[in-house]
């Protein structure tokens, strides 16, 4: 048995690319927009990743772009309404953008990983796909950093990894990895 696989292993992905992350003049809903044809090849090339991962729980925010990007992983996804980006909410007619502070984001973070970490045991693997300024509070939650203590890039479609055991301290064991966007049809997946 490989070290790892003594603890919960909590992948935490951000959607593939959105309308929202580029510029465009194209109308959209800003709110939820949707996955943009490169965040599509990217979405695909997370689930060519987790592929080999034989048995595991998918959470996933509601917002479109992050259920498209899980949806490439697996058709079993478990919607989520508190991994929905900073400032998101849902209403009766969608999601409306409102004020939520870095502090309050981080508090709803810290009730994720208490709730993840109180339904899944060591030797499970969970896959969450969420966002970007959400994941930043998530982490920072999981390994018990002050909210406001730094701010973390967490990139379109990257991968980082969280394990948790009984009896060791939580351990990151992957950040912000983009390792599986290669290049397809000679478009490059991922640029800084």
């Amino acid at each position: 048995m490989r070290n790892d696989e003594m603890y919960l292993q909590l992948y935490l992905i951000r959607h593939g690319e959105s309308m929202g992350n580029i510029e465009t003049d194209r109308p959209f809903d800003k709110t939820n927009p949707p996955l943009t044809i490169h965040g599509i090849g990217q979405a695909r090339a997370l689930g060519e990743r987790f592929a080999a991962l034989e048995k595991y729980t998918l959470y996933s925010s509601p917002l479109q772009r992050a259920v498209d990007t899980a949806s490439f992983i697996s058709k079993e996804i478990i919607i989520d309404y508190d991994l929905l980006e900073n400032g998101v909410r849902a209403t009766e007619n969608g999601f409306e953008d409102y004020y939520e502070s870095s502090e309050e984001c981080y508090e709803r973070a810290k009730k994720v990983v208490e709730k993840i970490t109180a339904k899944h045991r060591n030797h499970e693997n969970v896959i969450v796909v969420a966002h970007g300024m959400f994941l930043n509070q998530f982490i920072k939650a999981a390994l018990n950093i002050p909210c406001e203590a730094m701010r973390l890039s967490v990139y379109n479609a990257s991968v980082t990894k969280i394990n948790f055991c009984d009896d060791a301290p939580v351990k990151l064991a992957l950040q912000n990895d983009v390792s599986h966007l290669r290049e397809t049809d000679g478009e490059k997946l991922f640029w800084m």
